[in-house]
């Protein structure tokens, strides 16, 4: 009997050992994962960690001013729209995306569409002048009346330009056309 309590004894030894190891090598890999996440935080945060900064406003800017700007700012900038760019011709940003004063991330993408400045002009004052010379005037900007209405003006002489659409000082295409309406004199 005594032989058998020695062998009782040595495999519950044994048993501990093992679970001592166990719990050793359990407690060790728990702890190696803690300390690699926080490390793996750490560096996240002093090296990964992107701040946020505020989208300037470059519309109506020429495309080298518009990226020079969003580059200071620490953003990129990408053309959304296809334009067969021409020598000589100058192209100025119409639009962006995202606007003006949206925080986003640095080192983010601002897309903006833009359009040749010959293409964009704004339209002339119109009024009071009449029809002839207002087909000259925007024949100097590429454009040209659509659509002539006529009414009655107590103020505005016959034959002169009493309305407008689009109105003054609005930037239009180059193939956008002009609605006036004439005045027909007094009543």
């Amino acid at each position: 009997m005594p032989e058998r309590l020695i062998d009782m004894n040595s495999i519950f030894s044994n048993l501990i050992r093992k679970i001592i190891r166990f719990l050793i090598a359990f407690l060790f890999a728990i702890g190696s994962m803690a300390l690699g996440g926080y490390l793996a935080f750490f560096a996240y945060q002093t090296v990964f960690a992107v701040s946020t900064v505020q989208t300037p406003s470059i519309i109506e800017m020429d495309i080298d001013s518009a990226r020079q700007n969003l580059y200071k700012a620490g953003l990129k900038m990408v053309i959304n729209n296809e334009l067969v760019f021409q020598q000589d011709e100058k192209y100025i940003v119409v639009s962006q995306k995202p606007s003006a004063g949206t925080k986003i991330k640095k080192n983010r993408t601002v897309e903006v569409e833009i359009s040749a400045t010959n293409s964009l002009h704004q339209i002339p004052d119109l009024i009071g002048r009449t029809i002839s010379e207002a087909e000259d005037l925007l024949s100097e900007y590429g454009y040209q009346i659509d659509d002539i209405a006529y009414s009655f003006h107590q103020k505005i002489p016959e034959g002169n330009i009493i309305a407008q659409t689009p109105p003054a000082g609005e930037k239009i295409g180059k193939d956008d056309k002009i609605k006036i309406l004439v005045s027909k004199g007094p009543n």
